[in-house]
Formats: structure tokens, C-alpha cells, sequence
């Protein structure tokens, strides 16, 4: 047991030392020179960017400033957030001592239309603001200092139909490689049989070598356990030529495997280690699972042999105070709040290709992925003049290498209510057929291991729209019998029929409206469809009805990860956990012009008890219990059960007192959750609560602060709309405000922000010191409050 163990230590040691040599993955996020406008002579390594702004990436530059109205910011659909070309400048230094290595710039995303050059040499022009592209420097750079350029445009006006931000919104690396490696995304693993007892794993592995000779390359493959033991092993020996690329398939038998589920996402690694003859010159990590996703007519989705019903939302791309720039912790945020508290079991990226570490987060936590390239088949991911056709097959080629080894991503879809299905026009409507047919073709090609579908418009045979009397009566539109998978949008009252009459068709609802509190959840047979992804899971920047609302007004969540009552209706449906919530409707607030005219599709309810004496109320709960009793100051207002209703819909009608306001949830005769509302006297102070109070001194890390305008009890008082004021000083910055408010005019980035139904946030970065961060905030006539973080 000893010597075991001593061995076990001893390969772990070697392990670690070989998976950190051969390549180095090094971000440049910081100290980046920026400036709006056009620059032409910026391209150039002697260019004075001195006056320039010192920014850190990532960093969205449209987020900054008032909203504007004009022909370059002004439409709706962009948040009514203006349009800029702007540069950046990185002087970079290199180190010495990188003979023999390849030097690859790559980016996770700049929106749009980027140029980029290095020491005053033209690299390329990349089109697409959603994805990743690297560029190979090696020739281009020196030891010492160099200088990257690179431009962006985004005055496109048809640019997307949501906020897209713009700049370099993710991360930049330098990738330093050997002249011998695995190539960009170059492995790619499927497990096409798994049991109980064992596990067929396929890895195949391109490796490339530029070096200026032939050499004997030998690529060793390990595949570790979710523990990190090496469970299985391979070798191949290849001679390649100069420049020469080579395919390597290699299979394992994986002895009772751990299988990846959205309950228990066991994860293995494939480590592979490239000898150029018996110098190790590369090591390359991939992340895998161990699964297996199926579809069929009768059952929908299946994980693993058992039927999965599919419990999403769909999401934009924006962070809210954030922009468009995006930040791992933010992310990590939003997400837990969709699985863990929400009950998400899977999310629909739409429509485009997210940061990386997204799908890093749904492999390690169990959320199923709907992974989506594209919008419109149309230009506006690439620009005026620029065929859609000329571009999808190398950006798709790129997204679907990329995501293919994630575990989570469950689907691919390869387009979202394109043009092409809603007229009714016949060449139109035959273009758009070739057109699917062509792409899910190519996708099947790269990647035969799963399904492929397209979200499709409400529009049926022939584009027959909703607000044509034969809808209702039509077949299902020509593009919804080619996908693997028939995912449709606002269409999931047709299930039934369509089933019945097309038993061969698999069903999806890609989007399904939040309107009326969700309750299209209880409008089709979950028996045989596969699931169905809420629009939108999140409120986002853009896409709104008009001003003043500032993006999508009916996301069951806030722009600053607040629930709305339509949120806690979901979870109702979602999750497994009992709850219950109390919502109270302002009847007045229903005749308000401005929450009509911003098209709000749900009740106005709110979470608080402060009403007018002896005023008639409407309360409303959301429960997954049998039932829920409701007492005012302790004193029962009768009870309510959802069993044997055709919606969970519970309502009592009250009268107004001061006090409190209980609601029991109870499953089997027992209480199993409570939620209390209190009324609040005036305002006093303000209090400040941390989602985490250390964070790591990375310059990257995230703190949300919740401010809170509370009564000399602590309790939230709900009508407070102090404006609050906010200083950050020591190792942390302020990175945004909000409060959940969508229709302010008050900036995203600002050091004041007003409270909205009592609260309003702040979120904090850390810098790239330990220490602490000091965080003052102080309003007129409320008692002020600090708070210390420690960055570590």
C-alpha cells in the first residue's frame, strides 16, 4: 500500500511538470492604450500614443458615456448606445531565448471588423465580433519591445439586432509553442460506447510540423480520471514532414468509467505530450466527458440512456453594467443563479459563439449547452457587402473545433429565425433549404457525434405567418424537416398536431415567451418533446420596445441578476427545491402608460408590504408545494392548493395592513418553505452586502456589492430612490453600477446610481495587488456605510 502509494505521488509530480512544459499560454490583458475615432498613422511602432487612455481588457469602449439618439447610436436595438471606430495599442515586450518556438496572437473577441498588426505589419482583417481568430507573429516580433495595433469599426447600423458592444470585449493571449504541436483545436475525442463496466474513448490528434526539417514525432496520450489518475494510455510514432500536418487516432478502453450527467459531471482530461524523437517539445490538456446524448420521436431528449426534459433559457451576451466586455466571475455569477437557484438544467448561447470558459463553467457544474453560430444568414456578422455565403464555412469550421470536446453542448444549431424561412417568397424559401442542407451537411461532417438544428421563425408552410388566418391550419414550413432536431420559436401549441401527422419529427422549443408568468410551460405534452428554452433567461441591453427601455424589458431576471415574479414562476417549474414566493399586484401601475408603452408582458407584481390602509390587494404566490397558507400579522388568510388546477396559479384577495405578511408552502401536511414580507418604515441607512468579500488579486476577479437603503430595522424600504454615491479606493476599481432599472437614463459607468425599489449595486475588480479594497458609500440624509475586500 506504500510503495502504491509513493508511486501514485510520483507520476502526480511528473504529471505536473510535464503539463506545464512545451507551451506557455500567457494573457496581455492590461495596460492597453485606447482612443475613439480613426487614427491612420496608429499602425505605426514610432506612433505617439502617449495622451491615449490606459484600459484594461476586457473592455467594451460603446458602455461608456450618456445614451444617444443619433444615426450612429440611437437605434433601439443597440440600447440606444453609440457606434464608434477606435483603436488599441499593447507594447509588448518579448523574452529572450524563443528560437525553435512558434508565437501565435489570438484573440477571444473584438467587436467588429478588426485589423490587427504587430510592429507596424498587417496581420489580417477578422469580421466576426462573436468569435476567436489567432495570428502566427513569429516572424513578426523581436526580444524587447514590439507594438500590436489593432482597429475596430462598428458603425454598421444593421450590426446584430441586440447590444453587440465594442472593442476588445475578451481576453488576448500569446500562444508559445514548439515548431512541433498539436494544432489549434487539433484534438478531438468521442466516447461512442459506454457501459457500466467499460468505455470506448476515440481521441484523434493533428499535429503540426513547422519546423524548417522532417523530424520523428511520438505523441504519447494519457487519459486521466476525474480523481487525476492515469486510467489508460497510448503511443504513436509518425515522421513528418516540413509544414506537414498529420491526423493521429488513437482508442482507449476506459475500466468502469464515471459518467458525465447534469447531477454528477465527472469530467477526464486527455494530456497529450509530443517527443520530437526523445525531447519533449509540447503538451496539450483536453477536457472530456464521458456520455451519451441521444434523440428520438417517441421520447425527445435523452442523457445516458434516460429521458432529459430539457428546463432552459436563452441568453444574450452582455453583463449588464458590464457591457459587452466579459469577465469569467460574471459569468460564474449568472450561471450558478440559472442552475442553483433558477433550477436550469441547460441554456441556449444565442446567437453566437460565447467566451470559452462559459462552456468551461456548464462542463464542470452539469448544464446543458444549446450551442448556436449564428443570428440571420445575412451580413450583418460581417459587414456591408459581405456575403454571408463567403464567410460561414471558416467561422463554423473554427466554432465547431472549438466547443466540440465540451461534455455540456448537448445540440449545434446553425441559425436563429432567418430571413429565408419567413417570406413567402418560392426562390426565397428554396435558397434557404439549399442553403440548411449545405450547412448541416458540413456540420455533420466535422462533427458526427451530435444533432444539428436550426431555431425557426413562427412561420409555417410556405411562410405563412401568425397573423395570416391559415397558420393556425398550415403544415410545418420546408426547413423543419431537414435538422436532426425541429427547434421552433413561439410554435410549441402545434406539437401535438404536428406529431400526430409527422410521427419522424423531434421536438424543441428554442424560445418560449416569459409572458403570463411562463405558464406556456403547461401548454404542450412533455412526453415526447424534448425541453424548451424561455426567452430571455436575463433582461439584456438592446433589442428594446422603444425608449426609454434600454434593451429586452421582459428577461425574468434583472440586468443586475435580481429575480423578477416571472423568475420565481419559472422556478416554480424548474426547480426541485420547495419554495414559495409572495408577489403583490399594483393595480395602479397596471394602467401606467409607460409600463404599457415599454410592453411589459407580465403583471406588475412587486416583493414588498408597503400599501395604503385598508387598500383591496391582489397577492399572487409561486410555489412548487401541494398548497400555501397565507396569514397577515398571524392571523390566517385562508389557504390555497395547486392540486387538481389546470395552472399552479394561487391568489387571495386582501386588505392592506402594516405589519407582516407570511406565506407557508406545504408538501404532504408539513411546511417545507416560508416567505415573509414586512413593511418598512422610512429610510435611515444604507448597508452593503458582498457576494464574495476576497477575491483573487488577478485584476480580473469580480465582487458584487448589493446596496441596500433599508429603515432603522434593517428592513428594505421599497419606495427609497436615494441617489447613492460611491467611492473605491486600494487595490480595486469600480467596473459598474445598476439597479435593476432598465428604463433609467443614469450611465452604467459612472460613481453614483439611484436606488431602485431600495437597491442599486456595484461591482468591483480587483487590481493586480494584494491588499484591500475600500468601499465608502454615502447618500443625503441616510446614515452612510463602508465595506473592506481582501484581495489575495
Amino acid at each position: 500500500m506504500r510503495l502504491r502509494y509513493l508511486l501514485c505521488c510520483i507520476i502526480f509530480l511528473i504529471f505536473c511538470h510535464l503539463s506545464s512544459f512545451g507551451r506557455e499560454k500567457i494573457k496581455i490583458d492590461f495596460d492597453w492604450k485606447f482612443m475613439l475615432g480613426d487614427y491612420k498613422e496608429a499602425m505605426n511602432p514610432q506612433y505617439d500614443d502617449s495622451k491615449w487612455n490606459t484600459v484594461n481588457l476586457p473592455h467594451d469602449a460603446s458602455i461608456y458615456g450618456n445614451f444617444v439618439k443619433d444615426s450612429l447610436g440611437g437605434t433601439r436595438q443597440n440600447g440606444f448606445r453609440p457606434r464608434h471606430i477606435g483603436w488599441y495599442r499593447k507594447h509588448l515586450n518579448i523574452k529572450e531565448g524563443l528560437e525553435g518556438k512558434r508565437i501565435f496572437l489570438e484573440f477571444e473577441g473584438v467587436y467588429r471588423a478588426s485589423d490587427v498588426w504587430v510592429n507596424g505589419i498587417h496581420c489580417g482583417t477578422f469580421l466576426n465580433g462573436y468569435l476567436d481568430f489567432q495570428y502566427d507573429i513569429t516572424s513578426l516580433v523581436k526580444p524587447g519591445e514590439n507594438i500590436i495595433a489593432v482597429r475596430y469599426d462598428n458603425t454598421f447600423k444593421e450590426s446584430s439586432r441586440w447590444y453587440t458592444g465594442e472593442g476588445i470585449t475578451r481576453d488576448v493571449y500569446l500562444n508559445i509553442v514548439d515548431n512541433l504541436h498539436v494544432d489549434r483545436y487539433g484534438t478531438y475525442i468521442t466516447t461512442p460506447k459506454t457501459g457500466k463496466d467499460k468505455a470506448q474513448v476515440k481521441v484523434e490528434t493533428k499535429v503540426i510540423n513547422q519546423s524548417a526539417d522532417s523530424v520523428q514525432c511520438r505523441l504519447v496520450t494519457n487519459i486521466l480520471s476525474p480523481s487525476g489518475n492515469i486510467v489508460a494510455s497510448r503511443t504513436s510514432l509518425i515522421p513528418l514532414g516540413k509544414n506537414e500536418k498529420f491526423e493521429i487516432n488513437q482508442e482507449f478502453e476506459i475500466r468502469d468509467p464515471r459518467v458525465w450527467d447534469i447531477d454528477n459531471p465527472q469530467l477526464y482530461k486527455a494530456i497529450s505530450i509530443i517527443y520530437n524523437k526523445e525531447q519533449l517539445v509540447d503538451t496539450y490538456e483536453t477536457t472530456f466527458g464521458i456520455r451519451e446524448v441521444d434523440f428520438n420521436p417517441e421520447q425527445g431528449f435523452l442523457l445516458n440512456g434516460r429521458k432529459v426534459f430539457l428546463k432552459g433559457v436563452c441568453l444574450h451576451h452582455d453583463l449588464g453594467p458590464l457591457g459587452a466586455a466579459s469577465f469569467e466571475r460574471a459569468w460564474e455569477k449568472r450561471l450558478d443563479i440559472l442552475k442553483n437557484k433558477l433550477g436550469c438544467n441547460a441554456i441556449r448561447l444565442s446567437h453566437n459563439p460565447y467566451p470559452k470558459y462559459v462552456l468551461d463553467w456548464c462542463d464542470r457544474n452539469g448544464m446543458l449547452v444549446f450551442d448556436e453560430a449564428y443570428d440571420k444568414w445575412n451580413e450583418q456578422y460581417y459587414g456591408p457587402g459581405e456575403k454571408f455565403e463567403d464567410h460561414w464555412k471558416q467561422d463554423v469550421e473554427t466554432f465547431i473545433k472549438r466547443d466540440r470536446n465540451h461534455p455540456s453542448v448537448f445540440v449545434w444549431s446553425v441559425g436563429n429565425e432567418v430571413v429565408q424561412q419567413q417570406k413567402k417568397d418560392k426562390d426565397t424559401i428554396e435558397s434557404g433549404v439549399s442553403l440548411l442542407k449545405e450547412m448541416l451537411a458540413f456540420v455533420h461532417e466535422l462533427e458526427p457525434a451530435r444533432k444539428v438544428t436550426c431555431a425557426l421563425y413562427p412561420a409555417r408552410y410556405n411562410g405563412i405567418k401568425y397573423n395570416d388566418p391559415k397558420f393556425y391550419i398550415s403544415s410545418p414550413h420546408q426547413m423543419a424537416f431537414y435538422p436532426d432536431v425541429m427547434s421552433v420559436n413561439y410554435q410549441s401549441s402545434f406539437f401535438k398536431k404536428d406529431h400526430e401527422k409527422y410521427p419522424q419529427l423531434i421536438f424543441l422549443s428554442s424560445e418560449l415567451a416569459t409572458g403570463e408568468a411562463g405558464y406556456d410551460y403547461f401548454n404542450y405534452d412533455h412526453s415526447y418533446s424534448c425541453g424548451q428554452f424561455y426567452w430571455g433567461g436575463t433582461e439584456y441591453i438592446g433589442e428594446s420596445f422603444g425608449w426609454p427601455s434600454k434593451g429586452w424589458i421582459n428577461g425574468a431576471i434583472d440586468l443586475c441578476d435580481n429575480f423578477k415574479p416571472v423568475a420565481y414562476s419559472i422556478e416554480s417549474f424548474y426547480s426541485d427545491r420547495p419554495m414559495v414566493q409572495i408577489a403583490v399586484l399594483d393595480k395602479n401601475k397596471s394602467e401606467n402608460k409607460l409600463w404599457n408603452d415599454a410592453k411589459i408582458s407580465w403583471k406588475p407584481m412587486f416583493f414588498h408590504w408597503n400599501w395604503q390602509k385598508d387598500e383591496k390587494l391582489t397577492v399572487q404566490t409561486f410555489t412548487n408545494c401541494d398548497s400555501v397558507q397565507l396569514y397577515i400579522n398571524g392571523k390566517s388568510a385562508g389557504i390555497e392548493s395547486i392540486l387538481n388546477k389546470k395552472l399552479p396559479q394561487l391568489f387571495w384577495n386582501v386588505a392592506f395592513e402594516k405589519g407582516k405578511i407570511e406565506a407557508q408552502g406545504i408538501k404532504n401536511g408539513k411546511i417545507v418553505a416560508k416567505n415573509v414580507l414586512t413593511t418598512a418604515g422610512e429610510a435611515y441607512r444604507i448597508i452593503l452586502e458582498a457576494d464574495r468579500d476576497t477575491i483573487k488579486a488577478d485584476g480580473l476577479d469580480l465582487s458584487y456589492i448589493t446596496v441596500k437603503v433599508v429603515d432603522k430595522n434593517g428592513i428594505v424600504v421599497p419606495t427609497a430612490s436615494n441617489k447613492i454615491f460611491f467611492s473605491v479606493s486600494g487595490e480595486g476599481t469600480n467596473a459598474g453600477v445598476g439597479n435593476g432599472n432598465i428604463m433609467s437614463d443614469e450611465l452604467w459607468q459612472a460613481n453614483s446610481r439611484s436606488a431602485f425599489n431600495g437597491e442599486c449595486q456595484l461591482i468591483v475588480r480587483s487590481a493586480g495587488n494584494t491588499g484591500k479594497v475600500v468601499i465608502a458609500v454615502h447618500s443625503k440624509g441616510l446614515k452612510p456605510a463602508h465595506l473592506i475586500l481582501h484581495t489575495l
